[in-house]
């Protein structure tokens, strides 16, 4: 089960295989009290009750089903479309780099320590310090850590 919750997919594939065998199973049901048990009933006024019961459960757990469905879909729509914002507003904060700091973002996320990246870019220590916090400022992260999970 923990399987399932943590893939949404799997979820989604699994809910739609139960409401169909939930429908099997209810007319399954139906077919063993009428076709089997009916004749040896005695048709009175609380087995038609028992019966509506069954049919309203039916209803209800269908009607559940679909309205869970549609609440978990539309969630992971609202998610998908935020994500896509986050992306273009990522890319519209990375074409504001200069080169040199796209070179240096590029060291950092390979995760090199600064000691390598000045040592491959040829600059000394204090401008790169300065081009990482513009990169900082430009894509509003505070730490190393933070600007290496906004591209992950």
């Amino acid at each position: 089960m923990r399987t399932l919750l943590a893939n949404p997919d799997a979820l989604f594939r699994f809910q739609k295989i139960l409401l169909p065998a939930f429908t099997l199973l209810f007319f399954g049901a139906v077919y063993i009290l009428f076709g089997e048990v009916a004749d040896k009933l005695e048709w009175n006024e609380t087995v038609y009750i028992l019966m509506l019961l069954v049919i309203a459960s039916f209803g209800i757990s269908f009607a559940w089903a679909r309205i869970e469905y549609s609440k978990v879909r539309v969630l992971m729509d609202k998610l998908l479309e935020k994500e896509k914002e986050k992306e273009t507003y990522l890319q519209h904060r990375l074409k504001q780099l200069s080169v040199k700091e796209k070179e240096v973002l590029h060291h950092i996320l390979d995760g090199k320590s600064n000691k390598e990246i000045c040592t491959t870019l040829f600059i000394e220590h204090s401008t790169l310090k300065s081009h990482i916090n513009h990169i900082y400022k430009k894509l509003e992260v505070k730490s190393r850590k933070e600007l290496v999970m906004t591209f992950k």
